[in-house]
Formats: C-alpha cells, sequence, structure tokens
C-alpha cells in the first residue's frame, strides 16, 4: 500500500512539472525576431496607456480614416444633387463656401451707407422675443458677410448683462463677427445730422440712400405691442426719421410688418444698386400678397364695379393708416 501511494505522488508531482514546462514551439529560437501579438490593441500606444485609453485611441484612429472617406461620399452627394437641381431648373446657391467666406477680408470701399441695429430695448420684449431679436441679427450678419458690397454694420446700445448679450453669448465666437459691438447709445457714436431712424409713423419717405448716412433699425420684437416707439425715440433725440416706400411701390392688402433682418435685407439690395419695386418683391413673404402697384392699377381699372375702387385707396394698410406700412421689427 505505502508502495503504491509513493507512486501515485510521485506520478501527479511529475504531472505538474509537466503542466508548468514551456512548450519548445512557444519559446523562441535564439537570433529570431519577435512575432506581433494578434490581439486589438494597437501597438503603436504610447506605453504606460490602460487598456481602455488603447482602445479610445484605437477608436480615435479608425474614426479619422473613416472621416475622410466620409467627406469623399458627401461632396460626391452634394455635386450629384447640384447637377440634378441645374437639370430640373431650380435654383442653386452660387455664393461663396462658408471655407471661403472664412478667408474673406471684408472691405467696405465701395460702401456708401452704415447701418445701426438699436438694441436697447430689453425691458420691452420677453425673454423668448429677445431670442428671436438675435436670431435675426444673426440673419443680418448672414446677410452683409456674403454680400458682394457690405456695409459697416453696428449692434449698439447692448446692455452689458441685458437679455441681449446672455442671447448672444449662446453663439461661440459672436465677438468675432465683422460687427461693432458696443453698449453706447446711438447718439453717443455717430454724427446726428448722419442719423435717420428708420420708423412707419414717419411722414418722410425714403426715396433714396444718402450717401454717408447711418440707417437705425430699432430691434423691438414686442409684435407691434409698442407701435411708435422708435417714432418717438426720432423726435425726442432731434434727429431725421423716414419710412420705406412700400405704399409708393405695392399694393398690399394685408397689414405689413416687417422683422429686422427683412428690413436690411432691403437696403442691402438698394445699396447694391437694384430698384426698390424689386427688391420689396424680393424680399416680403409670397403670403403678404404683395403685387406692383401699376399692376394693381391695370386690374382695378379692369373691374365690372368702379364703385369698389372707392372703398379703400391703393396702397392703404390696416391699421397703420394710408401709405405706411410697420418697419420696427417685429417677429411675424
Amino acid at each position: 500500500m505505502d508502495n503504491a501511494s509513493d507512486d501515485a505522488s510521485i506520478a501527479k508531482e511529475d504531472g505538474l512539472h509537466a503542466s508548468v514546462e514551456p512548450n519548445d514551439t512557444d519559446v523562441p529560437a535564439p537570433g529570431a525576431e519577435p512575432q506581433p501579438a494578434t490581439g486589438t490593441e494597437d501597438q503603436s500606444a504610447p506605453a504606460g496607456l490602460s487598456k481602455r485609453q488603447c482602445k479610445k485611441l484605437l477608436k480615435l484612429q479608425n474614426w479619422e480614416v473613416r472621416k475622410r472617406e466620409k467627406r469623399l461620399k458627401e461632396r460626391e452627394k452634394m455635386k450629384a444633387r447640384r447637377l440634378e437641381a441645374i437639370e430640373r431648373g431650380l435654383p442653386v446657391r452660387t455664393g461663396p463656401s462658408r471655407k471661403e467666406l472664412k478667408r474673406r477680408q471684408h472691405t467696405y470701399s465701395a460702401a456708401t451707407i452704415e447701418v445701426a441695429v438699436d438694441l436697447s430695448f430689453d425691458e420691452l420684449m420677453i425673454d423668448k422675443d429677445v431670442a428671436k431679436c438675435v436670431k435675426q441679427l444673426l440673419r443680418i450678419y448672414t446677410l452683409n458677410r456674403r454680400s458682394e458690397r457690405p456695409v459697416p454694420l453696428h449692434f449698439v446700445g447692448i446692455a452689458p448683462d441685458g437679455a441681449v448679450t446672455r442671447h448672444l453669448a449662446r453663439n461661440d465666437g459672436y465677438r468675432h463677427w465683422d460687427v461693432r459691438f458696443s453698449a453706447d447709445h446711438f447718439m453717443q457714436l455717430f454724427e446726428p445730422a448722419r442719423l435717420c431712424y428708420l420708423t412707419s409713423e414717419s411722414d418722410q419717405v425714403l426715396e433714396r440712400l444718402e450717401p454717408g448716412c447711418v440707417y437705425v433699425i430699432g430691434g423691438l420684437v414686442d409684435h407691434n405691442q409698442h407701435k411708435g416707439y422708435c417714432y418717438g425715440l426720432a423726435q425726442k433725440h432731434g434727429i431725421r426719421h423716414a419710412r420705406l416706400p412700400l405704399a409708393e411701390h405695392l399694393v398690399i392688402k394685408t397689414r405689413t410688418i416687417l422683422t429686422i433682418n427683412q428690413v436690411f435685407e432691403i437696403l442691402l439690395s438698394v445699396h447694391q444698386g437694384k430698384e426698390w419695386q424689386q427688391t420689396l418683391l424680393d424680399v416680403l413673404p409670397a403670403r403678404k400678397g404683395a403685387v406692383p402697384k401699376a399692376a394693381a392699377s391695370t386690374t382695378e381699372a379692369n373691374e365690372p364695379e368702379p364703385g369698389e375702387a372707392d372703398e379703400a385707396a391703393p396702397g392703404e394698410l390696416d391699421e397703420t393708416g394710408p401709405g405706411e406700412a410697420e418697419v420696427v421689427a417685429v417677429m411675424t
């Protein structure tokens, strides 16, 4: 019994030693190069990184490769869509790309006017309307940036700790816009003789853009609750005021309220040399139903009942008086 047990223990020990002895096939021969690992970890990863960090690094490297392929596919899709739009006769963008705009150096050598947006109305707007106002400012900046003949643009009267400042701060890099931001009032920034406040209540019609003039747009989004406020400001400070010539060129059957960016787009287009009537037709939304005044007069002359023309003079707008339209920016 003792001899049998000793033989069994010896066999067990021999088995254990055999299990830990290295296999000849696993040991590299002297002078042979080590074989690369077959795992998923990137062998080029810096030493000292954890397994999770190595996986993240490998994922980032793979994404860089896929990103280039993705960009190429996107460009091919854009080219295909552009060709399809041209074949179908649809409008395509002919302006500069975002990359070209970033490289472009703005020059105002051809500008004859300046535009200032008065943003001193924090206390007259709820936070939701301030957000809409700032969105319209972004649209103004984009229009001016893409224009072949941009104008010097000023955002003035901004309270340092006000709602407009808070909403502007949500747009990264807005301080780098080619816009003059100022907390000062427009009366402190410009000579009063150069200022002209645009307001629908004015009895003066803006028939042409005067060189050297600074046109002030009221940055007030209040859904027309403070009607006439900007007109009162112009009278208070003793500066010129004017209204856009909407009634002189168009017949509009609905009440017209223009946004800040629509007023600016009209000024910018006329500054580029376009006619008032065509500019107004291009900028005003189609839902307004605006038609050229000459065409509307011809239509009324052909109507069988002449008495209907006496009910409302051409160009009259509801609640704003004959020939007037609201130019103080209100979100529609």
